[in-house]
């Protein structure tokens, strides 16, 4: 069951899953007990600990698919000294329908979103009708879910999915405006900003 799960702490570091299910129960405990920020596809932590910075009165937590990169999270999470900030390593898919409450989260971020562009790997996708069934569950009326990515098409089916499939979200121009001010550079931001590449923006608010 927690073979892909991998958990990360400033107090406790990274566990294995067979040492992570002992302390299952106490961390489960504090990730919950106050308001939650989730960020999709974490990297190497730039935005994650931004966001731990900015947001000290909150639960920071972010989930990241590669072992290597959640490590580099937990160092720089360490490093600042942050203790509301969290960091899984494994599958969003399998991680927040195991371990999240109903309603507990107020913002999430994600970050260009790999496209996984070949069919074998189209399971690794963020951006499909289970995904926004998931992140609706977990998210309070009155959430934003925040994007930026540099794929029209990631764009244009993430707002379609909270748009018109869901039907309880709408695009705010208030959001975009807050989120545009609350960004700070990432590494494929970077990446992309210096082949030119264009940046698609949203922010949908959970109406209901």
């Amino acid at each position: 069951m927690y073979e892909k799960v991998v958990f990360a702490s400033m107090k406790k570091g990274v566990y294995t899953s067979e040492v992570y299910t002992s302390f299952q129960n106490f961390e489960m405990s504090n990730l919950f007990n106050r308001e939650v920020i989730l960020e999709l596809g974490s990297g190497n932590g730039v935005f994650l600990v931004h966001l731990g910075r900015t947001f000290k009165d909150k639960n920071v937590i972010g989930i990241e698919l590669d072992i290597k990169r959640a490590k580099k999270c937990y160092k720089k999470i360490s490093r600042e000294g942050l203790e509301n900030t969290f960091v899984f390593s494994g599958d969003a898919k399998e991680i927040i329908p195991l371990f999240f409450p109903s309603s507990v989260v107020s913002k999430t971020f994600m970050l260009f979103p790999d496209p996984w562009p070949k069919s074998s790997t189209w399971r690794n996708r963020l951006f499909e009708i289970s995904s926004a069934i998931m992140v609706d569950r977990i998210s309070k009326v009155g959430a934003t879910f925040n994007l930026v990515t540099d794929v029209e098409y990631i764009f244009s089916e993430v707002n379609e999915l909270f748009t018109k499939v869901l039907g309880n979200w709408d695009f705010s121009n208030e959001g975009l405006f807050e989120f545009r001010k609350l960004f700070v550079p990432t590494l494929y931001y970077e990446k992309w900003l210096s082949e030119g590449r264009n940046f698609y923006w949203g922010v949908w608010i959970k109406k209901f």
